[in-house]
């Protein structure tokens, strides 16, 4: 029986060789661990315990590791467990996640008890990262039809699966009693569905696929399928990736490109008025995410081409909007490759810590993806 188990960790502390930051390897470089997605929620509210996913028993598994005591506890076991898209409930007492594309589940941190709280139709599929609102009372996800599904093993993939037009739906699950709404359905790869933070009438999604070529990335919509709005329209050559909401649910941040340009820029959005600012120029990062006012902002740079040059930047930054500074953390220097057919899980993925003292990232540098803390 696995789920329980123990796993005595110890952590490896270094100092980062660039910039002197204290970074600390939580997890062995010999087995595949990862974080949960950005956005999720991974720390409990005092900063003491965290989830992640790791290949223990050769297969991904979710587990609750204790900071002080460097202890994993197994919370899931066998095969199918969604280890980016789960999180830990508001009140820190349960873990929900999806298993085998079709059941989302919530595991009892005390007991270990799981229950099984949705299924998805036979027709459909689970797709990307579901997320819950500020309460933990209900969440929206994405629902692929089964038909049109296919696994993205691959970024070529990724850019094919576009093309097909995939059927697919906005959902909202009830937590409490597993219902189901629709709040919208359309022949269009729909991806990074979000409640907006204490505004349980707002829900952000995306138009998912290449940068290229989809017409308008970052969409809002109320829960009940109505009011349908664009967040900003692309001009030619232009993309916006990886928006999030700033936990406290004052704005929608993201990153604006253009093509060829060797700039990108963190820019908001205001939910209400949909005015769009740009807030500063930042290195090519692949993944931001605040902390919960947005004053502070963590990236992980990454791989990027400007003209024909390759270039690589292999640095954890945090960005200061007050003070409008800048500073190089620490290198994380992933590699970026897919792993066992995941495109993810060498994905840096950085957050703060909720003193704001640390972040979080998954890279594998010394072998296979690991978790580190570095201090800010």
């Amino acid at each position: 029986m696995a789920k329980g188990k123990k796993i005595q960790l110890s952590f490896r502390s270094r100092r980062d060789k660039e910039t002197g930051a204290e970074v600390l390897r939580l997890t062995p470089p010999h087995v595949i661990c990862h974080r949960n997605y950005f956005y999720q929620k991974c720390f409990s509210a005092d900063g003491q315990q965290l989830i992640f996913g790791g290949a223990f028993e050769g297969h991904w598994n979710y587990y609750l590791l204790d900071l002080n005591k460097q202890i994993a506890t197994q919370l899931t076991e066998g095969g199918g467990d969604n280890t980016f898209g789960g999180f830990l409930s508001a009140d820190d007492k349960s873990l929900w996640y999806v298993k085998n594309a079709r059941e989302l589940r919530r595991v009892d941190l005390e007991s270990l008890e799981e229950y099984n709280v949705y299924e998805v139709d036979e027709d459909w599929v689970a797709y990307g990262t579901w997320v819950a609102n500020s309460d933990c009372t209900k969440l929206v996800g994405i629902e692929i039809k089964k038909s049109d599904w296919s696994p993205l093993t691959d970024w070529q993939k990724f850019r094919d699966f576009y093309f097909t037009n995939p059927e697919c739906r906005l959902i909202r699950i009830d937590l409490q009693t597993g219902e189901q709404d629709t709040i919208l359905q359309e022949k269009r790869w729909l991806g990074h569905p979000i409640y907006r933070p204490f505004d349980d009438e707002t829900v952000a999604f995306c138009h998912e696929g290449p940068r290229d070529a989809i017409d308008a990335r970052m969409w809002l919509i109320n829960q009940n399928g109505s009011s349908l709005r664009k967040v900003r329209q692309h001009e030619e050559g232009e993309s916006f990736t990886h928006e999030f909401w700033v936990p406290d649910g004052s704005a929608l941040y993201y990153v604006a490109h253009k093509e060829g340009s060797a700039h990108r820029y963190l820019c908001s959005a205001d939910p209400q008025t949909l005015e769009n600012r740009q807030l500063r120029a930042i290195p090519p990062c692949s993944h931001l995410m605040s902390n919960h006012d947005g004053s502070l902002v963590v990236g992980d740079g990454a791989q990027h081409k400007t003209g024909n040059i390759d270039l690589n930047d292999p640095f954890i930054w945090v960005f200061d909007l007050h003070k409008g500074t800048q500073k190089a953390v620490c290198q994380h220097n992933t590699s970026w490759k897919v792993l066992d057919g995941d495109r993810q899980v060498t994905h840096p993925h950085p957050s703060f810590s909720p003193d704001n003292q640390w972040v979080l990232f998954t890279s594998d540098e010394e072998g296979m993806p690991a978790l580190y803390l570095a201090r800010v």
